[in-house]
This record gives C-alpha cells, sequence and structure tokens, in this order.
C-alpha cells in the first residue's frame, strides 16, 4: 500500500547538471596561412546522463592572414561526450560539428567537425577547472585548428 501512495522519484525530477564555463587559451591553425594564435570560448555542458554530456559551445579566434589581414571567426557548435561519471576527475571525449563564420577579413562561412578530449576536475560542488584539446576541421578537411583550452565552470543547478 505504501508503494501506491508514496511518492516516486520521475524522470523530470531527476537532476541534469548544467555547468556554464570559460576557458581561453593557444590554437594552432592552417587557414588562410599558418600559425599560433588565441582562441576564447564559452561552453554549457548539460549532463543527460552521468555518463554522457551535451555541449553547445561559442568559440572566438583570430589569427593573421598570409597577407597581413586579421580574419576572425565565431565557431558555434554541438557536441556529444561520454566521461567518468560520478568522479572528481572527469575525463571526456567527444566528437561533434558546427559552423565557421567569419565576422571580420576575408574568407566564408562554412561547416566544421571537431573531436575534443579533457578533463573536468570538481573543486567543490559548484566550481570546476577544465582541460581541453579541441581539433577542428575547418569547411572540412579544407583547414584545421587545435585549441588548447583552459578554464573554470560553474554549476547552475
Amino acid at each position: 500500500m505504501a508503494a501506491f501512495v508514496a511518492p516516486a522519484s520521475t524522470d523530470a525530477q531527476v537532476s541534469r547538471p548544467l555547468t556554464f564555463s570559460v576557458a581561453a587559451g593557444p590554437s594552432v591553425f592552417d587557414l588562410s596561412g599558418t600559425g599560433t594564435s588565441f582562441a576564447v570560448a564559452a561552453q554549457g555542458a548539460w549532463e543527460v546522463l552521468p555518463a554522457l554530456v551535451v555541449e553547445p559551445g561559442l568559440t572566438f579566434f583570430s589569427y593573421e592572414a598570409q597577407f597581413a589581414d586579421r580574419v576572425s571567426y565565431l565557431f558555434p557548435e554541438l557536441s556529444i561526450q561520454v566521461q567518468l561519471p560520478n568522479a572528481r576527475f572527469q575525463p571526456f571525449l567527444g566528437v561533434g560539428g558546427g559552423g565557421g563564420f567569419v565576422i571580420a577579413g576575408e574568407g566564408q562561412t562554412a561547416g566544421t567537425l571537431h573531436a575534443a578530449g579533457g578533463v573536468r576536475v570538481r573543486v567543490d560542488p559548484r566550481w570546476s577547472l577544465r582541460g581541453e584539446l579541441r581539433v577542428r576541421s575547418v569547411d572540412p578537411f579544407v583547414g584545421n585548428t587545435a585549441d588548447f583550452m583552459f578554464g573554470v565552470g560553474r554549476r547552475l543547478d
């Protein structure tokens, strides 16, 4: 009888943690020229399941092209990641895609594909640190970037 009367946990009542993070670091590129520049990103990691994360993100990247023109990109992307669940150190691997939008300089808007790997480290229940390598193919298989990002995150639930 108690099983019929007691409130039961439903899927809607289960917490789905969302962590907002900002990260920055060097980005090695081979686009219209090659070299190393700087990238900054904002990401929202949503734990659909303890071991499965959906992460939309937006990265800003700017570099000097071959003929001294500065080119700036916005990369809105979506990743699907698997991670070690319920641990202080959460290594992760993921893949995803998005777009590369030229917001300054010469270039064209193109699709992107990426692979990412890194670790999230919980500092306390709300705050975390993260390190990530994201290898991105711009206009798939025409150009690429490799972002080495380090940042901080805050759980929003």
